[in-house]
């Protein structure tokens, strides 16, 4: 017995020795001189890659099967396969604009899943539509449809009130075109957000689990129970005037998605609808004409799905729906709304990055325009704005000021009556650079008695009393020289108060511009190094608009959505991450690794930690332990003396945004793709038309 527990014990001990010294477990991590670390990379501009699971799911759709031929209207995922793309990095557009590609740090490493719904789901989707929909008039839209006239006027209005159940229009045209497939009889008005918050509620009846970045691809026209529908918003008002855009027919609805419910997890659901209503946004109505903006370039744009299979002459002939709906996900959905690319850092002020934001409100009054209390809710700003920038305390002062003398002047140059009236013809930003230089000037100043810290975000709200331009809303300015935001402009005039605009809205989207947003009609392909926009080969895209956010242009949404705040969080983990590393060589510099290491040590662990939060979707959380990580460092290396400093744009302006700037950026007047980083125009005319559209 004692022989065998010794032999025993001989074994046990010759296990242990062959996973002892003699066989090491490798170290993690990299060694530096704040000791080993596995997710900081002090010095190093650094990106989160993630794998990100993304559902396609096709209702009303068929699969071609195999070994058969694909129809117009059937869909083959090989399409989807060969269009979207494999990976995607994320940049800062602006500051990219000047010459150098600059990356956020966030990559995504595409996962799709291809789903067509069965049976029980679409009858049940469809029921849905149908029960909660109501039948309404035509709009003008759907009857120029079927007239093919893009001129109201050719149009004639029925009188009101029109039986539903009989209703063939609300307008009349003397005879339906001959170039459509199918005349539009009805329009079944569905509300977009219910939709959404069906198809949310059900994704695990088609085996996606909730919460997934998910695309419905919606056909309900192959059904014998079709109606023609529409989807609408009817129901969200401007701030200040209380004009609801929804209600017109400009702004019925093929799309929707990405909107928040109080006290429920995220949803991430985006649906496109062919079947519905002929999309208004994107012209989709008008299926005789290559180009509809005028710039002599055909516009590439979805019909209505039964367009798809026509022999007619019209853009509907020889399309395929698959590869169509493939360019939608990959170019609106991926690019645009899911993973999309900031216009500017979100840093702000980087490597330190500010934690006390105060909204500078510039109100500047006309004299006899209409009072500005009624028009600008400061607070309702300040709590809408608030949310992309969650671990900064945020406050707001109103300045109201009139609208004449000196700034006056400057006002009116932003807006040259005539190609001759320049204000600045020596400065490459001829029109604006004496706003410019005005809000420059002033913002120097009230840094002067700002406290330590804190950031100025200036805008500037200008309450004109007569109509000097042709319906601007707001624009959001950068620097002139890297690419870094700087001012905020809002513009009211008699007209567009009118309209039922005012100044809270519009200042939040520009604001949300500010803090980094992009409009979801224009972004950036990062594999083709693509700049589009709604144009040319792109005209479709501009359906991004369809979506829960305020950065659209259709006036149906007035606060971030859920993909604004999802891509929010995740440029600010990532800039936590970059701007620690940089604050961590800042102090190896200094020669005071040795004070911050543990810190450094510490918030290794905190960033690991938050890339696995990132990884599984709660980006939030992600940020909130990426911020903790990166004020541990920022304190620890404050506390050792080193000197960090915020990036203040106004500081280092050495000519202004004059024309011997040595990076000079690319600015484009149209939303034309381009190869690289461009600065597109906040609005084109065409875009100006749409959003004042009946």
């Amino acid at each position: 017995m004692k022989l065998r527990i010794a032999a025993a014990t001989l074994i046990s001990a010759s296990l242990l020795a062959a996973c002892g010294p003699n066989n090491p477990q490798p170290p993690t991590g990299t060694q530096t001189d704040f000791g080993r670390l596995s997710t900081l990379k002090p010095g190093e501009q650094d990106s989160i890659r993630t794998a990100l699971k993304v559902n396609v799911v096709f209702v009303g759709y068929r699969e071609t099967l195999p070994g058969q031929v694909a129809t117009a209207r059937d869909v083959n995922p090989r399409d989807f396969q060969n269009i979207l793309p494999g990976s995607y990095d994320t940049i800062a557009r602006s500051p990219s604009a000047y010459g150098s590609t600059e990356y956020t740090g966030n990559a995504f490493d595409y996962q799709y899943n291809y789903v067509f719904a069965d049976q029980k789901f679409e009858d049940d989707f469809f029921g849905f539509l149908k029960q909660s929909g109501s039948e309404q008039s035509l709009t003008a839209q759907q009857a120029f449809y079927n007239c093919q006239v893009t001129d109201v006027k050719k149009l004639t209005k029925l009188p009101a009130p029109l039986n539903p159940a009989t209703l063939a229009s609300a307008y009349a045209c003397p005879t339906v075109s001959p170039n459509i497939n199918r005349e539009i009889t009805g329009n079944l008005e569905i509300d977009a957000a219910k939709t959404e918050n069906w198809l949310a509620d059900n994704v695990a009846r088609v085996g996606v689990k909730p919460g997934e970045y998910t695309v419905y691809l919606v056909n309900w026209y192959d059904r014998p129970d079709f109606k023609f529908h529409s989807y609408t918003r009817a129901d969200v008002p401007d701030s200040d005037t209380g004009y609801r855009a929804g209600t017109s027919g400009s702004r019925r609805l093929i799309a929707w998605g990405g909107s928040t419910r109080e006290g429920q997890a995220a949803q991430r659901v985006w649906f496109y609808d062919l079947s519905a209503n002929p999309d208004p946004w994107t012209k989709a109505y008008d299926v005789t004409n290559a180009n509809v903006n005028g710039d002599k370039e055909a516009d590439y744009r979805l019909p209505p799905i039964w367009e798809y299979g026509t022999r007619k002459a019209s853009i509907g002939y020889g399309r395929k729906v698959s590869p169509d709906l493939a360019r939608v996900v990959r170019y609106t959905a991926l690019n645009l709304l899911f993973t999309p690319s900031p216009i500017y850092r979100v840093s702000l002020t980087p490597p330190r990055m500010p934690e006390d934001i105060q909204l500078d409100l510039h109100v500047e009054q006309g004299e006899g325009a209409i009072d500005p209390q009624k028009l600008l809710n400061a607070g309702l700003v300040q709590s809408r704005v608030s949310v992309l920038q969650p671990f900064a305390k945020f406050s707001n002062v109103v300045k109201q000021t009139p609208l004449d003398g000196d700034l006056a002047d400057v006002y009116k140059c932003f807006f040259p009556v005539e190609a001759e009236d320049i204000c600045s013809p020596e400065y490459a930003d001829f029109s604006g650079e004496k706003l410019f230089q005005f809000g420059v000037k002033e913002l120097r100043q009230s840094y002067q008695n700002a406290p330590e810290g804190r950031y100025l975000l200036p805008v500037y709200a200008f309450n004109d009393n007569d109509d000097s331009q042709e319906g601007l809303l707001g624009i959001a300015y950068d620097d002139g020289e890297t690419g870094t935001q700087s001012f905020v402009y809002s513009f009211l005039t008699p007209s567009l108060v009118d309209a039922g605009y005012g100044f809270t809205d519009t200042t939040v989207h520009e604001v949300g511009h500010h803090l980094s947003l992009s409009h979801p009609h224009d972004g950036y392909d990062s594999e083709q190094d693509l700049s589009y926009g709604p144009s040319g080969d792109f005209y479709f895209t501009n359906v991004g608009d369809e979506s829960a956010s305020i950065m659209s242009y259709n006036d149906l949404a007035k606060t971030f959505g859920q993909f604004n705040l999802d891509a929010q969080y995740r440029y600010l983990t990532a800039a936590y991450l970059n701007n620690t590393n940089a604050v961590l060589e800042l102090v190896r510099r200094a020669g005071q690794a040795g004070k911050v290491s543990a810190a450094a040590q510490s918030a290794d662990s905190l960033f690991a930690q938050a890339e696995g939060k990132y990884d599984g979707l709660a980006y939030l959380d992600a940020a909130q332990l990426a911020h903790q990580g990166y004020r541990a460092v920022l304190d620890a290396a404050l506390a050792a003396g080193v000197n960090v400093q915020p990036y203040k744009w106004y500081e280092h302006l050495s000519g202004l945004s004059t024309q011997s700037v040595s990076r000079k950026p690319r600015v484009v007047r149209t939303f034309a793709p381009q190869h690289g980083a461009v600065i597109f125009p906040e609005e084109t005319r065409e875009q100006r038309d749409l959003r004042l559209a009946p």
